[in-house]
């Protein structure tokens, strides 16, 4: 593969900067759960997880707070846009939690509602 031209660098570094990094820890177990849901449904556990905090700030706004989880030691970093960090920074305050648990409470529910979704389509 032919190194990149200045240009492509620079191109690059400028995309770059529009994000920012977020580790999330879970259990090796879990991650491995995520990573599977993922790939079964054509997506990076990057862009799942992004999801999933998409639709937990939506269904948090119209519910309201939730209550606090504990989250769980582990798991691998991962790179999310500015304003989805922002945005799970602040729903995770208005919900009483940190970002992590904020997080892993909002993947392990994407995670159910995309296999609620999986065999409802499997009964039809």
């Amino acid at each position: 593969m032919p190194e990149k031209t200045e240009a492509q660098k620079k191109a690059q570094k400028k995309y770059m900067e529009k994000f920012m990094v977020a580790q999330v820890r879970m259990e090796r177990a879990k991650y491995e759960r995520v990573q599977a849901h993922a790939e079964a449904r054509g997506e990076s556990v990057n862009g799942f997880i992004n999801r999933a905090i998409d639709r937990q700030i939506s269904q948090d706004r119209d519910k309201g707070p939730c209550e606090a989880q504990q989250g769980t030691p582990g798991g691998e970093g991962i790179s999310l846009h500015p304003e989805a960090i922002q945005t799970a920074q602040n729903a995770a305050q208005k919900a009483g939690e940190t970002v992590s648990q904020f997080v892993e409470r909002a993947v392990e529910t994407q995670a159910q509602r995309d296999e609620m979704a999986r065999k409802m389509e499997g009964v039809q």
